[in-house]
């Protein structure tokens, strides 16, 4: 029996623990003070985003945002501030939502088919300045 994991295992396991939105919800949850993290890789980032998203890359998530860590993202500090959680299709960030959530972050939910679902959905694309 082969009890090796592929990577969608990962993804479907990460995905049956956490909270996930349609990207027509994200709008009313801005509003709600939610902000929008993009743990795309940077050239990912600057190729367009959501508006106003803040970009640190899945690879560097627990370091920057793990409180004794010397390189800490203050941004990521409030374990209960609100995040919007994408990537190009959600698993990466589906993951990264299961990891912050172990870190204790309280108010996170995962953007279901990330980049390539916004794109889908015709929603305002920025490039990041």
């Amino acid at each position: 029996m082969n009890t090796e994991k592929t990577l969608m295992d990962f993804v479907k396991q990460a995905k049956s623990q956490i909270q996930e939105i349609d990207v027509l919800e994200v709008q009313a949850l801005l509003e709600e003070g939610y902000q929008v993290l993009d743990v795309r890789n940077p050239a990912e980032f600057i190729a367009g985003t959501i508006e106003g998203a803040l970009n640190i890359p899945r690879g560097i998530l627990e370091p920057a945002a793990d409180r004794q860590y010397a390189g800490r993202h203050e941004e990521l500090q409030d374990r209960d501030k609100k995040w919007l959680l994408f990537c190009a299709s959600s698993g990466r960030s589906a993951m990264a939502t299961v990891v912050l959530q172990q870190m204790g972050f309280t108010n996170i939910k995962n953007i279901n088919g990330g980049m390539n679902a916004w794109k889908a959905a015709e929603l305002v694309i920025i490039t990041p300045e």
